[in-house]
């Protein structure tokens, strides 16, 4: 178990919060466009725009609203961390590229993406990656595992548990989620679904998939005791696309069955759902980005960035805030 203590850097920052009127809708989602973080609700109605002065690779924002954690467009895979307080208008940087990774190639550096804040605001987790700066990069170069920033203590502890995955090592994870009562940790493998405790001491393969079902990737909690996970096959033949579909699969009894939470999404997209409440849902194509509440979709192409000399296609960061209603999540799910 590795800790960091990180020293608190307070830099004064400056963006805009434009007033909006008050309204009951909760945020659904939120979205960077150019240089601006848009927060709007399940009807499509924007509640806050947040102008970030530069643009991001990443970002997270606290259940509060309080807290904004974005992470810098240095690579295709990522950057470092920073924390912003919304509301003293301070920002703090939580990572300097040195924190997992002890040896690195000359034109190698250390990057972070996925961060997500726990339910109660007071811990961050994120994706420690290394990058490679050419044109060569991979799953194997671009793995690594899971950290934890303790907000009150400045602290970073690297997940044990997920630097030896299945005895193969860190793998290529992707958007670490935390279950609704801040114990567990989620997050996708190239080879699976994983479920750590918060310390990173235990390690739980949920094992959605099998050699004929091997296109899996969860994509939300479903209260406590569930988790969404897409299905989708590479065989084309129509066997085999009746089983694609959005599942729930049961932690109590390791059972999944086809989910109908979600029956507004044609079949053809469910391979790109990367996020999803009973409220939106974000999907990813090779054309770009989807965002779809329950009365609005925008859309939005990929974008082309360049770092030294060479070209990378990034989705729109986007991420659906608030977790599924209660009455929205079934009783074995609680």
């Amino acid at each position: 178990m590795r800790i960091l203590s990180i020293p608190s850097v307070v830099l004064v920052v400056s963006f805009s919060i434009p007033a909006f009127a008050q309204t009951s809708n909760e945020p659904a989602v939120a979205f960077v466009t150019g240089t601006t973080l848009t927060l709007a609700s399940a009807s499509g109605q924007v509640t806050q725009e947040i102008e970030l002065g530069h643009p991001v690779y990443d970002f997270a924002l606290s259940k509060d609203q309080n807290l904004l954690v974005t992470v810098s467009s240095d690579t295709p895979n990522g950057g470092n961390l920073s924390l912003l307080d919304l509301r003293s208008h301070t920002q703090t940087q939580l990572t300097n590229g040195h924190l997992y990774f002890t040896r690195l190639n000359e034109e190698e550096t250390e990057v972070y993406a996925d961060p997500q804040f726990s339910p109660d605001g007071k811990s961050l987790v994120f994706g420690v990656h290394g990058n490679e700066n050419n044109d060569g990069n991979d799953a194997e170069e671009n793995s690594g595992p899971l950290a934890v920033y303790d907000i009150a203590s400045h602290k970073i502890q690297v997940l044990k548990s997920t630097t030896n995955i299945d005895g193969q090592g860190e793998c290529s994870e992707w958007n670490p989620m935390w279950s609704p009562d801040g114990k567990w940790i989620l997050f996708n493998c190239e080879d699976g679904a994983f479920i750590t405790d918060a310390r990173g001491t235990t390690l739980r393969d949920l094992k959605l998939g099998t050699d004929e079902d091997a296109g899996t990737s969860a994509v939300s909690w479903v209260g406590n005791g569930c988790v969404l996970y897409v299905q989708s096959h590479t065989d084309a033949s129509s066997l085999n696309r009746e089983r694609d579909g959005i599942r729930l699969f049961s932690l109590r009894t390791s059972e999944s069955q086809i989910s109908t939470a979600l029956p507004a999404f044609p079949k053809e997209s469910l391979a790109g759902l990367r996020e999803s409440s009973d409220e939106a849902a974000i999907m990813e194509s090779s054309s770009g980005v989807a965002i779809k509440t329950r009365e609005k979709v925008w859309t939005f192409p990929e974008i082309e960035r360049v770092f030294d000399g060479y070209h990378s296609r990034r989705a729109t960061a986007a991420h659906v805030i608030g977790g599924w209603q209660p009455s929205a999540i079934p009783p074995e799910c609680k």
